[in-house]
């Protein structure tokens, strides 16, 4: 009989332990609080005379390929591409007695320049800027805003040209890219 015991006692000792194991593993984990997390929800609502159309939002202006002999000569018909900034939705101010009046749009263009020269927006290094001009072709300056843009009830398209030239005296060949950013101000 002390062998039949022994016997069952080797047996129920792993099912104790396991039990055990199992049954305190439960009991561990339910000690645990649930985590707690937060969602915070912030933006600013404004008041815009126009918005920029959303499928006109980001702008490329493609320059292909161009030959490093006509950057170098500032080629004007080569290098100049045209652009368009879209909005839609503008609102007019109502002046009263029946009379409408619609705002006006000025961009400003944010990108890196160099001091020596804040109309050129540099690019990737190859000794190039790209330079912007207002409907009249005259130079915007980045950070300023552009000349005012009158604005109705239509479609308002606010055109612009790019144009290639050289911040340095050694152009190199390659491609290049650069970005800027805009926003509009209304008055």
């Amino acid at each position: 009989m002390g062998a039949t015991m022994e016997l069952k006692k080797q047996s129920i000792l792993p099912l104790y332990l396991l039990s055990t194991l199992l049954f305190s593993g439960h009991a561990f984990a339910t000690t645990f609080l649930p985590l707690e997390g937060e969602v915070d929800a912030r933006g600013e609502l404004i008041e815009a005379a126009c918005s920029i159309d959303n499928l006109h939002r980001d702008i490329l202006v493609e320059f292909g390929d161009i030959s490093a002999r006509d950057v170098k000569e500032e080629g004007e018909d080569v290098l100049i591409r045209p652009f368009t900034v879209r909005l839609t939705g503008c609102t007019a101010t109502d002046l009263g007695n029946g009379l409408l009046r619609y705002p006006y749009a000025s961009v400003t263009f944010i990108g890196e320049t160099t001091n020596e020269d804040p109309t050129a927006l540099l690019t990737n290094g190859k000794g190039l800027g790209i330079r912007l001009q207002d409907r009249n072709g005259d130079t915007l300056t980045f950070g300023q805003p552009s000349p005012g843009y009158a604005l109705s009830s239509e479609k308002n398209i606010l055109r612009f040209t790019a144009s290639v030239v050289p911040v340095q005296k050694n152009v190199q060949a390659g491609e290049f890219y650069a970005t800027a950013r805009f926003f509009m101000d209304y008055n």
